[in-house]
């Protein structure tokens, strides 16, 4: 699942009072480009730019973990199903393949025992009417097979198509959460911008607002925010 958002929340804001705390990072030990952890900071001083690092906030939020982690596991599933699907589709065609070509071997070899006058006219016609039923009957599978891989890939088809909606409707629906949650954090105007910590380069780890913003998503989706 994708799972990196591109989030440009921006509020301009009235300058005011706030402490800070980091209770995970001692000065030195992260950068805003570590984007898998996720710092407990109480408050961000007033006026400050702040970001979030949305794909930590994802994967740890309670709506992942119950909702997305079984769509998680419904997709492996999925993928599996699809390349055993596929594997075999691939045999049963290599199989008639490898038959087509042997049959092909002994057409050449009846012409030529015919040819040398080692099988009677009446036998090679024979025996060459029983390797036109057998080419008929490869034909034939091969046609029946391809109609079964048709209709099996167009069911596959269908299947990827409802879990990537069912994937989107995870997205969209943290991306509520994660709206509604900016909303409540900076409804006192406090930050002047909160960003995506993909776009951070270099930035003061005390800046990293996402356990607070996880803190509040996970408050707003266990209120029934969404239902």
């Amino acid at each position: 699942m994708k799972k990196s958002l591109l989030f440009a929340l921006a509020a301009v804001a009235m300058l005011g009072a706030c402490n800070t705390a980091d209770k995970t990072n001692k000065p030195g030990e992260a950068t805003a480009s570590d984007a898998t952890e996720v710092r407990t900071v109480e408050c961000v001083a007033s006026g400050d730019v702040v970001y979030v690092h949305l794909d930590s906030v994802l994967n740890m939020s309670k709506l992942y973990v119950t909702e997305g982690t079984a769509l998680q596991n419904k997709v492996k599933i999925f993928q599996e199903k699809a390349a055993t699907t596929q594997q075999s589709w691939a045999k049963k065609e290599q199989d008639l393949a490898n038959e087509y070509n042997k049959l092909q071997n002994e057409a050449v070899k009846l012409q030529q025992d015919y040819e040398k006058g080692l099988i009677t006219t009446l036998n090679a016609q024979k025996k060459g009417e029983e390797l036109a039923q057998k080419e008929q009957s490869i034909q034939s599978r091969l046609n029946t097979l391809q109609t079964a891989a048709q209709k099996e890939s167009e069911e596959l088809a269908k299947e990827e198509q409802t879990l990537a909606e069912e994937q989107m409707v995870v997205m969209n629906r943290f991306n509520v959460l994660v709206e509604k949650a900016i909303k409540e954090i900076n409804a006192d105007k406090r930050y002047k911008m909160i960003i995506d910590g993909m776009t951070v380069i270099d930035a003061d780890p005390a800046l990293n607002i996402s356990s607070l913003l996880l803190k509040k998503v996970d408050e707003l989706y266990e209120a029934g925010t969404l239902e």
